[in-house]
């Protein structure tokens, strides 16, 4: 059984943590069990969460709301993974979009100045 001092506050409390089973544990705290479960969740990058992939084509969504400030790819243009596309600003936070694979722009559905919701279609990649 594990042991943790935390301070909550002013006051310190001892705490007693019991594996069961994996990724189950008993708690003891203050003179009461509980049982907690730690699920663990894989971890998710920005590239994994703001775009898709469906036949040939990568869409790639807003990760934020905000105004679209920058737009340096054209339809036709050549990206590479990681080339920046264009770049949102947010509470004066500038947000460069990139490209997750290589391929050719196909669609910019922004333009700058263009207000944009967090998961908007901002623009396609074609990576045939």
């Amino acid at each position: 059984m594990d042991e943790f001092k935390i301070k909550v506050g002013d006051k310190e409390h001892n705490l007693k943590l019991k594996k069961v089973a994996d990724g189950e544990y008993q708690v003891l705290y203050d003179g009461s069990h509980d049982e907690v479960s730690i699920v663990k969740r894989p971890e998710q990058t920005v590239k994994d969460i703001h775009y898709r992939k469906e036949n040939d084509k990568i869409y790639v969504d807003s990760v934020i709301g905000g105004i679209v400030l920058k737009v340096t790819k054209n339809i036709g243009d050549s990206v590479s993974e990681g080339d920046t596309v264009m770049t949102l600003i947010a509470m004066k936070t500038e947000t460069d979009i990139k490209a997750p694979e290589k391929g050719v722009i196909s669609n910019l559905s922004v333009y700058e100045g263009t207000i944009v919701e967090r998961g908007e279609l901002l623009f396609v990649i074609d990576t045939k």
